[in-house]
């Protein structure tokens, strides 16, 4: 039987199931487009701007008390156009919005993000979640609609326009694309000293809390320590990356790390989980196992990965955006667990040990209840008791497996299963890296697979689109896309997979180059196209994802040493100029952009020529050197010597040919390649 709904608005038509989750509330909300400003416009309405995305917690929370409330719904419909936007869908539109929110607001803002804004799209006040009524010192959404509604109706309606006018004017005089000065090599460690000074000893991550895990951040202190030969840094990212593992941020039953800790100990999780989150951590994991050889971080990559791979997958192939904190409208639900539970899935005995080992009490750690987590190591905790590590971790496996059987039948939290170019971007670098160094063909696989959905489904006639859902792909995509859908191209090329992926990796740099770029500096977050945007932003912070400027300025060095064509050189250098006083303000908030500067002053970074004979001899056992040494600034070119379209996009391989009919690997700095070797034992002994 079909659920009947007494209210339908114009979010019925959209396909993000954000959208489509507020598609039934009696607030008269429009998509982001034209027909709501021109109606704005004609009724001479302020417009109600309410961004959030669909496994958030408190949007949830508004939705059912502010947006489904009868009385709430009127009053926005008589005072405003509402305006309702998928951050995931348009970010340039929530980044815009949050950056004037950050600026209008006493306290940072989030998500649900609500703005008042002017018919002719200029923000005069923003604020986050609101009750319907004020409480417990929060002002109430009614009270507010009804002021700004007899300000705008009143003599307040002139202070209103001016001052929205002058936040515009404040935010375009500020945007900065251009630079003069690269930055020097010596901010590489001033940055690194800011990280340490904010890092939690004890904990891992950034003092204080809430505690966010930023994959990025850390691979920049992992590669300056090796770099360097500095200790520091590498036992923070380590303290960080066991800690992490350790708490309740992390799914000890189904793998993969929930948004973030609302504690300093990684504790008890904001629930939801996001597929570029596991991305970044899967990438992290994977790397420092690399540095490190831990098995423990192999064993995390993996766990990151398969969670995503039975969750996050669609039927199509690609990787699905995230499963909300919520289940039967209770946050955390579907993940926590009292102690009588445990007992009845798991019998007494093996309960007692379970609980031991995963901090499970009687009294809980999250409103009664107990999310898992590891007070203490497993080898620590069997050598405290004098357990056979290798039994105890036998029987911890069967144990969890019973219980995640147990919690498959629990209602299941919903999944966002909209497919975004950029964050599959970052999923696939991430699955294909792992693949080749764990020698996991179907993690490669699935990579591929991701990367042709995209190809197929959301490149059109030259351009990238953001997002795809049951059938239908929207929304032009930005320098976000772009940036880390080139990433992944380059991985696949360096992984092997085809000539196909560079070649397309280079066709989406030139429209980068040519509609996104400012003449002589950095990348602007858009094309430029939009008439509706304010503001043509161009930014550098790494936030929740990394800065598209520094993902792009990381391939043009990639490009520039798999061709030493210098003209992507010239572009990252263009990019490094424009940061330069970026940096120098907060070095903290821009960790990738340091490790591409590291990149770049590592003036002996190898590019590696591997020209495979007719048999492809030896390809395994060099993948196997290449992609599980730690290697962070190196570039692969795998050469088939049929493969007539690669000598065309790269001529210069065509002197490293295949000797004595051979396998032969260059190793080339510079433009100076050394001797070709032939022997596996000389490859290594090189590289060592």
């Amino acid at each position: 039987m079909t659920e009947q709904h007494p209210y339908t608005n114009k979010l019925i038509s959209e396909k993000s199931p954000y959208l489509l989750q507020h598609a039934h509330n009696p607030v008269d909300w429009h998509p982001w487009g034209s027909e709501a400003f021109d109606k704005a416009r004609r009724e001479n309405k302020p417009i109600f701007l309410s961004i959030g995305y669909a496994t958030c917690h408190w949007c949830h929370v508004m939705e059912e008390e502010s947006f489904e409330n009868l009385e709430v719904a009127e009053l926005l419909n008589q005072a405003f156009v509402n305006i309702k936007v998928d951050r995931e869908e348009m970010p340039e539109v929530d980044q815009l919005y949050m950056d004037f929110a950050q600026a209008i607001m006493s306290s940072s803002a989030g998500w649900p993000l609500n703005v008042f804004i002017t018919p002719d799209l200029r923000p005069f006040f923003a604020t986050t979640y609101l009750p319907p009524r004020a409480e417990s010192g929060m002002p109430g959404l009614v009270d507010l609609i009804r002021h700004i509604h007899e300000l705008w109706e009143g003599e307040g309606k002139l202070q209103i326009e001016s001052q929205a006018e002058q936040i515009v004017e404040i935010f375009q005089q500020n945007i900065n694309i251009l630079g003069s000065e690269i930055p020097e090599k010596s901010c590489i460690p001033l940055a690194v000293a800011a990280l340490l000074q904010l890092s939690d000893p004890i904990w891992g991550g950034m003092k204080g809390a809430p505690k966010f895990p930023i994959g990025y951040q850390h691979l920049f202190l992992l590669h300056y320590s090796s770099q360097e030969k500095d200790s520091r840094p590498m036992f923070m990212v380590e303290k960080t990356l066991e800690m992490m593992y350790r708490g309740g941020i992390y799914d000890h039953l189904g793998g993969g790390f929930s948004r973030y800790s609302v504690d300093e100990e990684w504790m008890v999780p904001h629930f939801e989980k996001m597929l570029y989150d596991n991305a970044l951590l899967a990438d992290c994991y994977c790397e420092t196992w690399k540095a490190a050889k831990r098995p423990l971080y192999e064993r995390v990559c993996r766990e990151v990965i398969d969670y995503v791979l039975l969750n996050l997958v669609g039927q199509e192939g690609g990787f699905l955006s995230a499963e909300d904190a919520d289940s039967e409208g209770v946050e955390g639900k579907f993940y926590v667990w009292d102690i009588e539970e445990i007992h009845q899935v798991l019998g007494d005995d093996d309960a007692e040990l379970f609980c031991n080992v995963y901090g499970v009490t009687s009294a809980g750690n999250f409103e009664g209840k107990n999310v898992l987590y590891l007070p203490e190591v497993i080898e620590q905790y069997a050598n405290q008791n004098n357990l056979d590590l290798q039994e105890l971790e036998t029987t911890l496996e069967q144990l969890k497996k019973k219980l995640f059987s147990a919690r498959e039948k629990r209602e299941h939290p919903f999944k966002d299963d909209k497919v975004l170019s950029s964050w599959n971007g970052l999923m696939i670098h991430a699955t294909v890296e792992a693949g080749k160094a764990f020698n996991e063909p179907r993690y490669v696989k699935a990579g591929v697979k991701a990367a042709q959905l995209i190809q197929d489904k959301l490149w059109n006639e030259g351009c990238l689109l953001r997002r795809y859902r049951e059938g239908r792909a929207d929304f032009p995509a930005g320098l976000n896309e772009y940036a880390y859908m080139i990433r992944a191209a380059l991985t696949l090329f360096e992984a092997g997979c085809g000539t196909k992926w560079f070649e397309w990796a280079l066709t989406m740099e030139q429209v980068l180059r040519n509609q996104f770029k400012g003449e002589g500096g950095a990348f602007y977050q858009t094309d430029g196209k939009d008439p509706h945007l304010l503001i043509r932003q161009c930014q550098f912070a790494d936030g929740a994802e990394p800065s598209g400027n520094a993902v792009h300025c990381e391939n043009l060095l990639r490009l520039y040493l798999m061709t030493y064509d210098p003209i992507y050189l010239r572009q990252a250098e263009d990019v490094f100029k424009a940061v330069k006083e970026s940096l120098d303000r907060y070095p903290p908030g821009y960790s990738y952009h340091y490790r591409n500067l590291l990149r770049y002053y590592q003036t002996n970074a190898p590019t590696i020529i591997i020209a495979l004979n007719q048999q492809q001899e030896n390809r395994s056992e060099l993948e196997k050197i290449f992609f599980t040494r730690f290697m962070p600034h190196r570039a692969l070119v795998w050469v088939d010597q049929s493969d007539n379209r690669l000598f065309e996009l790269i001529p210069g391989i065509k002197g490293q040919p295949p000797q004595q009919g051979r396998t032969t690997v260059y190793i080339c700095s510079n433009r100076v390649c050394e001797k070709p070797l032939t022997e596996i034992k000389d490859v290594i002994d090189k590289l060592l």
